[in-house]
């Protein structure tokens, strides 16, 4: 058999009633690709929802028979997956069949990574949100789109993060939700270990990709499709509840021997997660550390995690011990300015969203999972007047 173009991995954990849907999608894609599944559920309650779907063939289900953490679920996937490019997404989100088309150019023109915009968003039925509770469930939302293929600078993305230490993945090239090439990735192990780490293994992986991509490019069009699921991280997100005791967390509990760094608050959020797994690439690759604005981090948790302020307090102090006060009063002063720069631009971003919203915006409602987004993803994708511009 030939080595598929594209390999679609797909890690998922007692979430069959989104992974099976997902899979089925995928399944129905047209051309060279590869469906990776790593289940780490109990119960295997995928196969048998699958008997009857074409391409069987295609699909890769692995079962590790063991618990693992999501980053070494992301990796046993990883070590299954034979394509020359992989994506990695989750099991709410799914891909258009352009995915196929786009690796195949980049195989051209020696792109080893690509990130994507994300004009296009799934909300699955059972999503609430703490303002607009059921209003956008069951919808697939598209914006606007350029469909244009632009450079991008990885490494000044990569430090823009450790800027906004706490900010996420911000303008890194990914390999969950984005698509490198495997060579990129066996250089990556050779060099540096497990593409995946940390506790996020989306943004740890972030890092090693922005720092040893050779040719890295932006397509602003919808290759891929987030969904946000009622159980998903955006969906505890959206009703304010991703945030509580580390250790108790069903996230972080399957990392044994887990040693938090003394200079991450130890409390589980969306910043504190993110930020430990940043860290802990910066140190495997050996550079950029003091590129690291740790202030604007527990400003982040000062300003939006108010209950663990002795937790955010006791890590700055340690912070403060391992450095001087010419380096905290420059980062506090840049991390004062641009965290007020970045929140004054989402008010502005969601308040012109909401104006522009019934004008730009295309919604397609009543869609019960990722299968059935996914069919009309590609119908209304046929007859959208933004064509996709590879050359």
């Amino acid at each position: 058999m030939s080595q598929p173009v594209v390999s679609v991995v797909i890690p998922t954990h007692e979430r069959a009633q989104y992974a099976v849907p997902t899979i089925r999608s995928m399944l129905a894609l047209q051309g060279a690709v590869e469906i990776v599944v790593c289940d780490t559920s109990a119960e295997d309650l995928i196969s048998a929802e699958l008997h009857d779907s074409p391409h069987l063939s295609r699909l890769k289900l692995v079962r590790p028979g063991k618990t693992l953490s999501v980053v070494g679920n992301f990796n046993t996937a990883l070590a299954a997956a034979t394509g020359k490019y992989l994506t990695f997404i989750g099991d709410d989100d799914f891909v258009s069949e352009q995915i196929v088309t786009v690796a195949k150019w980049a195989e051209i023109h020696q792109i080893d990574a690509i990130k994507f915009s994300f004009p296009t968003l799934y909300f699955w039925p059972d999503f609430r949100h703490k303002t607009q509770d059921d209003a956008i469930a069951g919808t697939l939302r598209t914006g606007t789109f350029s469909g244009k293929v632009t450079p991008h600078d990885a490494k000044a993305a990569a430090l823009q993060a450790l800027v906004n230490f706490g900010g996420g993945v911000m303008e890194m090239p990914r390999a969950y939700a984005g698509l490198v090439s495997m060579e990129l990735v066996k250089r990556i192990q050779d060099e540096h270990g497990p593409l995946f780490g940390g506790v996020s293994p989306d943004i740890y992986s972030a890092f090693l990709i922005s720092q040893e991509a050779r040719k890295c490019v932006y397509i602003d069009y919808p290759v891929i499709v987030p969904g946000a699921s009622g159980a998903s991280t955006a969906g505890l997100s959206a009703k304010g509840k991703h945030v509580g005791a580390l250790r108790d967390n069903a996230h972080i509990r399957p990392f044994r021997d887990l040693v938090w760094d003394a200079c991450i608050p130890e409390f589980y959020s969306v910043p504190t997660v993110w930020s430990y797994s940043l860290l802990k690439a910066v140190q495997k690759h050996g550079a950029l550390t003091e590129q690291i604005n740790f202030v604007r981090l527990y400003l982040k948790c000062l300003m939006f995690h108010r209950p663990f302020l002795q937790e955010t307090l006791k890590t700055a102090a340690a912070y403060r011990r391992q450095t001087t006060w010419g380096l905290i009063v420059r980062s506090a002063f840049t991390a004062t300015f641009s965290e007020a720069t970045w929140i004054a631009k989402k008010v502005i971003e969601r308040l012109l969203q909401k104006i522009k919203k019934n004008q730009d915006q295309q919604v397609l409602p009543n869609l019960d999972d990722t299968e059935a987004a996914s069919l009309a993803f590609q119908m209304s994708m046929s007859r959208h007047a933004t064509q996709l511009e590879l050359h």
